[in-house]
């Protein structure tokens, strides 16, 4: 086959989070004699993550400016973009979270992009579901229907709560660089250190601050570990993006609980496959997830880890998984999690592989998929 598919990929962000981890391992392991992947920037007033990293190996991005800063010259851009590119591209892949804005898809159907998909990241949303946001999302599942192509959701909670029962949608894994996250002794040793933080108990979290990843509750459970444990530290990796008032709050928080000195507010972290070999355990008591793409990396890294029971069964590929309503208290989270503090880490990389979550054997049957789905 000497064509190269041409691939336009909307949905990389400012901040480091499960779409943009899945989208550049994906992007990372591709055969690009076959298939090849060019980026849209929607804040385009601002760099995406990885960008260095795509533009260092040939490929564009295309940035338009934010809806939020200027709804008409956002609009007029993407018309303009479609306009002048639509033809070099054989499909779009749209990554959303939400129902707010079908505008790429329904312009890709106008300016005749052969394969439309889009791919559902998420089982609800941050904001408030008020008169006017219910409107707009009957508008855009309305877009969505006569503009979409091909469904894709990251779990079947995901498809459902976007797509629904009647729209038949395919299950896209988000895969991950599993050898990277393999328990490393050495890079625990390191990063403890780093931190000064080698002889304490030490529980992970990893998201961006948000209604939906729920920090207040999880400074909450770690306050309660605190108090029984008072060499316990609490690692927050994550960016304050949309809504920093999430991150002020937390800050807040923590102060008049008194645990300054025992919660690390660490931001965005590049090599965040080093921090989880520093955590002695994980938690993750989101209020809704599509599938969490960290809840497999903790796992690879060998972590017990401890996620609220909204979060899909999808996630639990080992046995080092445990669901805890948000219904209990912190109390009875922080005793569950107390208990299960001494075990023995354990490379869990062939599970992983079998499960289809590592990149490397799951990206060759996706480029697969997605190929037989371009040529037809």
């Amino acid at each position: 086959m000497d064509k190269v598919f041409k691939i336009l990929q909307v949905g990389l962000s400012r901040n480091i989070g499960g779409v943009e981890t899945y989208l550049i391992e994906q992007y990372r392991h591709l055969d690009r004699r076959y298939i090849d992947y060019d980026f849209i920037n929607m804040i385009g007033e601002t760099k995406i993550a990885f960008e260095d990293e795509i533009k260092d190996n040939g490929n564009r991005i295309y940035n338009i400016v934010s809806r939020g800063k200027n709804p008409l010259k956002h609009y007029w851009q993407w018309i303009k973009f479609f306009y002048r590119y639509a033809k070099f591209y054989d499909a779009i892949v749209f990554n959303t979270c939400d129902l707010y804005h079908m505008c790429p898809l329904f312009l890709a159907k106008v300016f005749n992009v052969k394969i439309r998909i889009i791919h559902s990241h998420n089982s609800s949303n941050d904001k408030k579901e008020n008169f006017l946001r219910k409107i707009l999302i009957k508008i855009n599942k309305f877009l969505m229907n006569i503009s979409a192509t091909n469904y894709w959701a990251c779990s079947t909670e995901a498809g459902l709560w976007m797509f629904g029962k009647k729209i038949k949608f395919k299950l896209i894994h988000n895969l991950i660089d599993s050898k990277k996250y393999i328990y490393n002794l050495e890079m625990r040793k390191r990063i403890r250190k780093d931190l000064k933080i080698e002889d304490k108990f030490v529980i992970g979290h990893i998201g961006r601050f948000s209604y939906q990843k729920n920090h207040e509750f999880l400074i909450k459970i770690f306050n309660e570990i605190y108090k029984k444990d008072k060499k316990s530290i609490l690692l927050l990796i994550g960016g304050k993006t949309g809504n920093q008032s999430y991150y002020q709050e937390s800050v807040n928080l923590v102060d008049k609980m008194g645990l300054k000195n025992n919660v690390y507010f660490l931001g965005m972290k590049k090599n965040v496959a080093d921090y989880y070999q520093s955590m002695d355990c994980f938690i993750l008591p989101s209020r809704f997830e599509g599938l969490p793409i960290v809840g497999i990396e903790a796992q690879t890294a060998g972590l017990k880890v401890f996620l609220s029971d909204i979060i899909t069964k999808e996630v639990q590929i080992t046995d080092l998984v445990e669901y805890i309503s948000l219904e209990e208290n912190p109390a009875m989270w922080a005793e569950k999690i107390l208990k299960s503090k001494n075990y023995s880490r354990i490379n869990m990389y062939e599970k992983i592989v079998e499960s289809g979550y590592d990149v490397e054997t799951g990206n060759k049957n996706f480029q697969k998929y997605f190929i037989s789905l371009l040529n037809k």
